[in-house]
């Protein structure tokens, strides 16, 4: 088993098993809890990742709770395809599907990422307003977005690194340069344990525009100061630059 998958948690990845890929050899389940910052919660989400082929893995998701952009409950699935390489991870196709409190289809959206040309097209389809949006980007760094956070992160820190510009895809659909960096290393609480652990912002970088960072505020997360370097908590937006700051949190 490769070693980033060895017992790894993801940041935004909220799965259940799905028939389809009844197949495919698990690696690693986790859940974990989002609140909001004075404490109370916004949703709950499990999370499974499994080898696909070679060196290529699937993640799948879901979750049920209060989420920024809707109103009332809901629960979203997600799918998303990514590879590893020799000292990075990199997204493939992803699709994200929401639905209402009786389990009807609301919206979706897809991200194709195409590393033959370094464009990532990204598709928006709103079933009750009846929208429908589709962007292109052209990444120059390496691209992520919110289901791949946690596993780069990890593998950023296996690889001995401790700052990096990278590029994100965000769902609005949006596109933002980050900057990754290990801030400190210190010791936190989970779930009533003392854990060391590596601080890590992703500091949003606007070159020229740098004077409207006040609106885009850094995010934090935090993950294991020891191999294989799991992942423990996040301080942040939720989804996108207009979502609320919210923290959450690794359960045992």
């Amino acid at each position: 088993m490769n070693r980033i998958y060895a017992t790894l948690v993801l940041f935004s990845t909220f799965c259940i098993a799905c028939p389809a890929h009844a197949d495919l050899k698990e690696l690693y389940t986790s859940s974990y809890v989002c609140r909001d910052q004075e404490g109370n919660p916004r949703w709950e989400a499990t999370a499974k990742i499994r080898h696909k082929q070679g060196d290529v893995y699937n993640i799948i998701e879901t979750a049920k709770g209060r989420y920024f952009g809707f109103d009332g409950e809901i629960s979203w699935v997600a799918e998303m395809d990514f590879e590893e390489t020799e000292d990075t991870v990199r997204p493939l196709k992803m699709k994200r599907s929401f639905f209402d409190k009786h389990g009807k289809l609301i919206m979706f959206f897809e991200q194709d990422f195409s590393f033959d040309d370094n464009v990532v097209t990204c598709m928006h389809e709103d079933l009750i307003k009846n929208t429908s949006k589709k962007k292109k980007f052209k990444f120059t760094k390496d691209i992520i977005n919110r289901l791949l956070l946690g596993v780069y992160v990890k593998k950023f820190i296996d690889e001995g690194q401790v700052s990096k510009s990278i590029q994100l895809v965000s769902p609005e659909p949006g596109f933002y340069n980050l900057e990754i960096r290990i801030v400190n290393a210190e010791e936190i609480k989970i779930n009533g344990q003392n854990v060391n652990a590596y601080k890590l912002c992703l500091d949003p970088q606007l070159g020229l525009l740098s004077f409207v960072k006040v609106f885009l505020p850094k995010a934090y997360a935090w993950h294991s100061a020891e191999p294989p370097f799991e992942w423990l908590k996040y301080e942040g937006v939720e989804n996108s630059v207009n979502s609320p700051e919210v923290k959450i949190v690794k359960q045992e």
